[in-house]
């Protein structure tokens, strides 16, 4: 009945004229949480469940759909700084609105008003009637090219016009549209007020498995002994962007946040003790560093674990896992060493100088800390809020693994402050500052390990802690880290000191300005530049003394690269030391690395990706999954073919076999000659140097493209693929096998992968993001 109405509408019939003519009363509103929620996950939130979504659209919650739009292109080029649209930075929809954002819901006046009023609801609907199945996919493309300078309609009347001009501009943006079921859903809710959850669904979801478990947290990070506050306030700073399990409490998500509320607290009354919950209210300061006593107004604040009530997305998805076990441990790290207790306590805040502000804390403390929770404090770097990377990901390469020194062997945990006079020269950013650290940094290692460095310099996690090796791994715009040895062998590697895993931590994360203009963003890509140099300089000091500069040229090359080398000195390049043998300098000081970890920190053998190719023909038949991996492993980690040029970053295989199906991950690793080009990334390419890696799972949390096969048809696809050597051979293999945006294959294809990653990686899984599916061909 909605839906005859909607296309009347869509031919030119007025909305309320077209609502009068097709029903005299809406539908019963639907039950937001378990009939609107749940569309809004399936549908939406692949676009629009992170910070700086489209026109900044949010609908992973009520309150997101409430707040509505706002007009400034958080990916467009400004000099200025826009606002900040997290959604802590105020609580109500009538601060939003002070803020300038608009509404995409009405609650006012008739049904048909409301309809005709609800931006959200419009733009569905042209996406119904425009993009069903079978859609022109050289329709949406030109609106792609064109993404970063959209402009938001913010009222029905620009939005009219907006969609007579380009109706292929309907939502889901350049997807099928969602089935009419779903639609008449939304039009009735829209219809009847757009009413938010009832009281009953909110208590439901905020509801806590194990408040004690949390107690018991809130407790410690609340602790007032000195060096418990600096403690919880060093541990914010680096998690508080990571969603927290806790294995007591079954379920749950939580984000360590500071509260102008204190946590729940025991009272007793005639009935004997009882908790009374004090509802957290959110102190959201710019930096994590910031004053929150300043910024909220208030005298005293705590620390709060606060249950997650929203869907998980992928790409800014990582988890910090914690348990009775590891508050133990937290205790015995940071408190039972001996501090020095002539530092500053109570440090002032914003600073962002973790070497100056924590200095009080034992050195070791702190870096351990970091090493054990090393892909916690990766992932704030590569999965931050920001949807989109673009231009900031040019710095990191597109797969490379990362070790960490040892404290014992780190310099900058023996000698904290490497002799400099000040600690400002820890976080400068320019090249004179950063000229001036590695040159004490330099010095400082000389005189701490005067023989070089070996293989047993690096931290190997005791064996058992796989945050000691990590796959890193760049796809164009986004970042993804996994731990252990994975996708076989990268052509450069880190070796990250405490210094420089805290200087990047905070260029990148605890001191970045999503909001900030293009000037301070491009301070951080620059700077981001000399600390890659920086840990790629200090994994060639285990390499013998004559191997090193040449790697070093190799590693960043062109008039660009030579800049870059001369703009981060090699301040301790004749250090003694490294390891030779019979393979080369890199293969040789990887094995021993794999030897010195150990197999639970570098993870099992990778038959995906080996350097030793197995002997099969991709004419066998494939008679189960074992000979598919041996005949797909053929094509990777070589430059023996083309077809890694043409393909797109991520691309999501599900291979079925019977009633079984398996999923895979085809990766590109492209090659540049330097990352210090920040603006001609793709003048820089080196084609003929791409790889491509498999993975048993889903990387990353931006597919480009989903591929289905039977085994059967395997053989057949893997011929094809390593002949590929054209644009025009690759989209004809991507057509006979891919699920392209306009199939009506695309939801179905979706959700399976998106069921799978639930079922198969649990809490480590989100939502996958659709930004860049198939996406123009002259992208990749």
């Amino acid at each position: 009945m909605v839906v005859v109405g909607l296309l009347l509408m869509c031919a030119g019939v007025g909305a309320g004229d077209a609502l009068a003519q097709s029903m005299s009363a809406p539908a019963a509103a639907p039950d937001y949480a378990t009939e609107i929620q749940p569309i809004f996950n399936r549908r939406c939130i692949a676009c629009h469940g992170c910070l700086g979504s489209p026109c900044n659209v949010k609908l992973d919650s009520y309150r997101g759909a409430d707040r509505g739009g706002f007009g400034v292109n958080p990916y467009s080029s400004h000099v200025d700084a826009s606002p900040r649209v997290g959604m802590d930075v105020v609580q109500t929809t009538k601060e939003w609105r002070q803020r300038g954002f608009y509404p995409v819901i009405d609650h006012d006046g008739t049904s048909a008003s409301r309809l005709d009023r609800s931006l959200l609801y419009k733009m569905v609907a042209a996406g119904s009637a425009h993009n069903q199945p079978g859609f022109s996919r050289a329709a949406v493309m030109p609106l792609y090219a064109k993404r970063y300078n959209h402009q938001c309609p913010a009222t029905p009347e620009a939005l009219n016009a907006y969609l007579q001009s380009t109706p292929a501009a309907g939502m889901p943006f350049g997807l099928p549209a969602i089935a009419s079921a779903e639609l008449e859903k939304l039009a009735a809710w829209v219809a009847n007020g757009s009413p938010g959850p009832t009281p009953e669904a909110l208590a439901q979801s905020g509801a806590v498995s194990d408040k004690a478990a949390v107690a018991e947290w809130e407790t410690f990070l609340n602790d007032p002994d000195p060096r418990n506050r600096l403690v919880a306030r060093f541990i914010f700073d680096h998690v508080y962007q990571a969603s927290i399990v806790l294995e007591e409490s079954a379920g749950d998500f939580f984000r360590l946040v500071r509260s102008k509320t204190p946590p729940s607290r025991m009272a007793t009354d005639a009935a004997g003790p009882a908790t009374v919950d004090q509802p957290v209210e959110v102190i959201d300061a710019p930096l994590p560093y910031d004053d929150p006593y300043k910024y909220a107004g208030v005298d005293r604040f705590w620390y709060r674990l606060q249950k997650v009530t929203t869907p998980r997305v992928q790409k800014n998805h990582f988890v910090w896992r914690l348990n009775k076990g590891s508050l133990a441990h937290l205790k015995e790290l940071f408190l039972a060493r001996a501090w020095d207790l002539t530092q500053d306590m109570k440090p002032p805040w914003g600073v962002g100088n973790p070497f100056q502000i924590y200095r009080a804390i034992p050195a070791e403390a702190r870096s351990l800390f970091l090493l054990e929770n090393a892909e916690v404090i990766v992932g704030g770097i590569t999965y931050g809020p920001v949807c989109l990377g673009q231009t900031a990901t040019y710095a990191v390469k597109d797969h490379f693994w990362v070790y960490f020194l040892d404290p014992r062997f780190d310099p900058s945990v023996q000698d904290p402050k490497l002799g400099l006079e000040t600690w400002s020269a820890m976080m400068d950013r320019f090249p004179i500052g950063n000229a001036e650290y590695a040159e004490a940094y330099a010095k400082a290692q000389k005189k701490l390990t005067p023989e070089g460095l070996t293989v047993d310099a690096i931290w190997n996690g005791g064996g058992t802690n796989p945050n000691a090796w990590l796959t890193v791994l760049r796809h164009e715009t986004n970042v993804s880290v996994m731990k252990g040895r994975q996708g076989g062998v990268p052509l450069s590697q880190w070796l990250v000191s405490y210094s420089g895993l805290e200087r990047l931590y905070y260029d990148t994360v605890a001191s970045y300005k999503y909001w900030e203009g293009d000037l301070g963003k491009l301070e951080t890509l620059v700077f981001f530049n000399f600390l890659r140099q920086e840990m790629e300089d200090n994994f060639l000091l285990l390499l013998p003394e004559k191997e090193r500069a040449p790697i070093r040229q190799q590693w960043s090359q062109g008039v660009f690269g030579a800049i870059g080398r001369f703009v981060v000195p090699f301040a301790d390049r004749s250090l003694p030391g490294g390891v030779s043998g019979q393979r080369g300098p890199l293969l040789d000081a990887i094995a021993r690395i794999q030897a010195h970890m150990g197999p639970a920190v570098s993870g099992p053998a990778d038959p995906l990706n080996p350097i030793v190719k197995p002997k099969i023909s991709l004419d066998s038949r494939m008679s189960g999954y074992g000979r598919w991996v041996k005949a797909v492993s053929l094509l990777t980690d070589t430059t023996a073919y083309k077809f890694p040029r043409f393909l797109p970053s991520v691309v999501l295989l599900r291979l079925n076999h019977g009633r079984e199906s398996r999923v895979y991950s085809l990766v590109v690793n492209r090659v540049y000659k330097t990352q210090f080009d920040l603006f001609f990334q793709n003048g820089e390419a080196l084609p003929d140097e791409y790889t491509m890696s498999v993975y048993p799972t889903i990387v990353g949390g931006f597919p480009n493209l989903f591929l289905e096969m039977d085994l059967a048809q395997a053989p057949a696809f893997l011929k094809e693929l390593r002949s590929v050597a054209s644009l025009d051979a690759w989209n004809a293999l991507r057509n006979r096998y891919g699920v392209l945006r306009n199939s009506a294959r695309f939801w179905p294809t979706l959700d399976w992968f998106n069921a799978w990653n639930f079922q198969r990686r649990g809490e480590a899984a989100g939502h996958l993001d659709l930004s860049y599916y198939d996406l123009l061909d002259t992208v990749y």
